[in-house]
């Protein structure tokens, strides 16, 4: 049976339109490929359930658990989580800048990675792993050599990696003053050299204990609670650690959920700021600022301002002689 001419030309057109989809699909397959190769960590990230960084003698260890992040190593304490998250947030777009090394007879020395600066393990719940040995040597371009697990390669990138690797325990741990939410917090005594500041959570709505009957305004309050869970340590120490002697600034208790908590706050000569929290076996140094709000506050900086009335004006609660 002979072919007319359209219908040869249809065929070859569908002939050259698969060729064409054939090839445009292998293209897409490459470069997905290329992407995948590229990417510096391949795990889930919504699997990652903990990392190990190791640096000469020094090891932390972050794991996932019921209440989020936590500190397993070298102690045990409850981590910032959102530092834990940024951590790896920042590492899981990262891609490979290039090869630099491709060898099953590498010489590792050549990039620092045969005495290396440190590794980073990444582990997820699935128990994939993922381990990153991180050179203290650079490339011109100033960034770093890695192994990725036990590649035969030698990977560039971002010179982020070299501060990575040497980051400690404290660089994770949770520093807040108060680690419970504000939302649990039915009753705050507050003693500094302006008196007595005692409130309590009655119905919803904050009221004045000692004196009674003063109104108080609800949004105040809330701004001096938020404050309180804003504040954090520079720096964490041991309960046994010697610190230096301190002048009271002012002691600050709660009751949270029916559970006492307490903090003693003082101030060295050098003007740095300590505390002493009843239920943490620690001692903090506070980030410059974090506590001024609480040092000279009263029960009149959270009176409601009154309003003003026909021929007079309003007096701010905070002009009023302290009641305290």
């Amino acid at each position: 049976m002979k072919l007319k001419g359209r219908t040869i030309l249809v065929l070859t057109l569908l002939l050259f339109g698969g060729y064409a989809y054939y090839d445009h699909v292998q293209d897409q397959k490459k470069e997905a490929q290329r992407i995948e190769d590229s990417r510096l960590l391949s795990l889930n990230y919504e699997q990652i359930d903990g990392f190990e960084i190791h640096k000469g003698e020094q090891k932390v260890v972050v794991k996932r658990d019921v209440n989020g992040w936590a500190l397993a190593e070298p102690l045990q304490d409850g981590a910032d989580n959102e530092a834990v998250e940024d951590f790896i947030k920042n590492i899981v777009p990262e891609k490979v800048l290039e090869v630099a090394k491709e060898d099953s007879e590498l010489d590792w020395s050549l990039y620092g990675l045969d005495k290396p600066l440190g590794t980073i393990r990444f582990k997820t719940s699935s128990g994939e792993e993922s381990v990153f040995t991180v050179s203290e040597k650079r490339n011109f371009e100033d960034n770093a050599f890695v192994r990725r697990n036990q590649e035969n390669k030698v990977l560039v990138v971002n010179s982020l990696w070299q501060s990575r690797v040497q980051k400690s325990a404290n660089d994770f741990r949770d520093r807040r003053l108060l680690r419970q939410k504000i939302a649990s917090v039915d009753e705050l005594k507050l003693k500094n050299e302006k008196g007595l500041l005692h409130i309590r959570r009655v119905e919803g709505q904050w009221k004045s204990v000692s004196p009674s009957g003063a109104k108080l305004d609800q949004n105040k309050v809330r701004e001096l609670l938020t404050a309180l869970a804003e504040a954090k340590a520079s720096e964490i120490y041991g309960q046994k650690e010697r610190l230096p002697s301190r002048k009271s600034l002012f002691t600050m208790d709660l009751l949270r959920d029916g559970k006492s908590w307490s903090a003693d706050v003082g101030q060295a000569q050098d003007r740095l700021i300590y505390t002493k929290i009843s239920e943490y076996p620690f001692q903090m140094k506070m980030d410059a600022g974090a506590l001024d709000k609480f040092i000279k506050i009263s029960l009149n900086d959270l009176k409601e301002v009154e309003k003003k009335q026909e021929g007079t004006e309003a007096t701010p609660a905070s002009d009023q002689k302290d009641e305290n």
